[in-house]
């Protein structure tokens, strides 16, 4: 019977650790743990919500997953730089290795590790960028 009850520990402990992995920051739409798949993907009218008063420690990576249009694609021929969102809301530029095609006006996602310079200004670097 002991051998039971000690699998069903691990088994209670293993749920809610997964549990508690599922949604590590409530309330904020597109945010994951590296390489994790958020909840739900923020939009840009999400995004100032997202960031708001959002200060993970520097050595801690999270992840945005955020899909809007595309507003400005450039190269400076070793990187490509995607940004989506309009200003006076919050921007997202994504630091990728290439632009796929993808033009202003497109509607994407783009994914990648989070750094907030400002209310108004994310960056994902590195980042992936695909069409919705």
């Amino acid at each position: 019977m002991l051998k039971g009850h000690a699998l069903f520990a691990v088994a209670l402990v293993f749920a809610s650790t997964v549990a508690a992995q599922e949604n590590p920051y409530p309330g904020r739409p597109g945010l994951a743990y590296p390489e994790a798949t958020p909840e739900e993907t923020a939009s840009c009218s999400d995004l100032e919500k997202t960031v708001s008063g959002f200060n993970p420690p520097v050595e801690e990576r999270v992840d945005l997953w955020a899909s809007g249009p595309i507003t400005m694609v450039e190269t400076d021929k070793v990187l490509w730089y995607v940004a989506i969102c309009a200003l006076p809301g919050a921007r997202v530029l994504c630091v990728t290795y290439s632009e796929n095609g993808m033009k202003v006006g497109d509607m994407v996602t783009v994914r990648g590790a989070m750094r907030v310079q400002d209310a108004h200004h994310i960056v994902l670097d590195p980042c992936l960028a695909s069409r919705d």
